[in-house]
């Protein structure tokens, strides 16, 4: 049981990592975020404004 969550959270990185890309965002922070909250990071990653390319 322990390793499915231990999956779900690696999973909610890897969709902050992607979302994060996908805005322009600091990409290790939000991986980072994603890995400590879970889905709770996954769904600031989400609702984030993209950052304008310079």
């Amino acid at each position: 049981m322990e390793i499915f969550i231990l999956l779900a959270w690696v999973a909610c990185a890897a969709i902050c990592n992607s979302q994060a890309k996908k805005k322009n965002l600091n990409v290790g922070l939000w991986t980072f975020i994603g890995l400590l909250f879970g889905v709770f990071g996954v769904i600031g990653v989400l609702v984030a404004s993209p950052k304008a390319s310079a």
